[in-house]
């Protein structure tokens, strides 16, 4: 029996250390890094894990070979997963943010709002489901963007955050866009424009202050939601519907891409999602090709007229888009005297709230709920 108590121990501490390998290790393919991204978002595991490998350890045969070992590996990896804890509570000591252990291990409790599916907007086909708050008085509204390389992707990729959301008192409209490469740049940005110009039409059925208006994307959704922002108003950049191009009220972009060229130029390395082709798919060829759609796409390239306040959020460790993306229109919008803010997260991948609850998440959602403050 102290034999199979010994080699438990030393399987769970193995399987810490195979799941330390991911977190460390590159990740050459998609697969790899979802894997890491999950060992990254889950690392209290790893204590809890390591603690009962060690337990288990010196409750067999403490003299054993495989016991010896798993002592010697469970400590280490256990540790290895505080290490998260530690480096973020920084960034919550210094944000204002409260953490909330109930949250990490149990995610965001379901709020009581009502949420309506599918709503057609007479837009091309485009619908979006609309989360509302309690209450009657008329509420700003939010319109989130998906993510997916603009190739991929659908509403109701991150619910529990568009109804914790809601419950704050937005109207939050989670909406589809036209994808690449059949519709490549800029028609993701005319549909969130024409989307927005819908609902602020329809501001009456859904209990919408048509002055108060945001839009938060991720991913590449946070590239079109800054550029549809940005130029709001432009006429090299309409709607893809016939709707007034009104100037929206603030803009959130999570580990968004911002500039194309750059990132064409400096990917990451390895590159899970061959992030080149993405964007070249996306606008239709490489920059040499392809200048002008690449200096529309850039946020930088609209720095230099008024833009809405702006929140980017951006994971340091950020494996996909890098986060020399929100570091250099963050620089460009100060060098500009725009208002904005940044908040880099220390050790923090791409999609990091996909997970409710997550250190990330939960530091990101502080955060956006305190710059949307403003719209209240």
């Amino acid at each position: 029996m102290r034999r199979v108590v010994n080699r438990a121990a030393l399987l769970l501490s193995l399987s810490n250390v195979g799941a330390l390998a991911l977190w460390i290790l590159p990740s050459p393919t998609y697969a790899l890094w979802v894997a890491h991204l999950a060992v990254v978002e889950l690392s209290g595991i790893l204590t809890l894990v390591g603690a009962l490998a060690w337990l288990l350890a010196r409750g067999g045969r403490p003299d054993s070979a495989a016991a010896r070992w798993a002592s010697r590996l469970a400590v280490p990896t256990a540790l290895a997963g505080l290490v998260p804890f530690l480096v973020l509570a920084p960034s919550f000591h210094r944000t204002g943010t409260a953490f909330s252990f109930r949250e990490y291990v149990h995610g965001i409790e379901p709020f009581p709002v009502a949420v309506e599916k599918d709503v057609d907007l007479d837009a091309g086909g485009l619908r979006a489901d609309v989360y509302r708050p309690r209450g009657t008085a008329p509420a700003p509204l939010v319109v989130v963007v998906h993510g997916g390389s603009w190739q991929h992707g659908d509403k109701g990729g991150a619910t529990p955050v568009s109804a914790a959301l809601a419950n704050a008192g937005y109207v939050v409209a989670d909406v589809q866009y036209r994808l690449a490469p059949a519709h490549p740049f800029p028609a993701a940005v005319a549909d969130v424009k024409c989307l927005v110009g819908r609902f602020r039409e329809r501001a009456g059925r859904f209990g919408i202050d048509p002055v108060r208006v945001a839009l938060l994307g991720r991913s590449a959704g946070g590239q079109v939601v800054l550029i549809a922002a940005y130029s709001m108003g432009d006429l090299s950049l309409p709607p893809s519907c016939d709707v007034p191009q009104e100037a929206v009220q603030a803009v959130v972009s999570l580990y968004g891409p911002t500039d194309l060229v750059w990132g064409h130029d400096n990917p990451n390395v390895p590159d899970p999602i061959d992030g080149t082709a993405s964007i070249e798919i996306y606008l239709g060829g490489a920059p040499r090709s392809r200048p002008e759609a690449y200096r529309r796409s850039a946020a930088l390239s609209w720095v230099d007229h008024p833009v809405p306040p702006t929140l980017l959020i951006h994971g340091e460790a950020d494996r996909l888009v890098r986060s020399g993306h929100a570091r250099r229109l963050a620089a460009g919008l100060a060098a500009a005297k725009q208002p904005a803010e940044t908040l880099l997260i220390p050790m923090t991948d791409h999609g990091f709230d996909y997970r409710p609850g997550g250190l990330g998440e939960q530091l990101a959602r502080a955060s956006v709920l305190r710059f949307l403050g403003r719209l209240r």
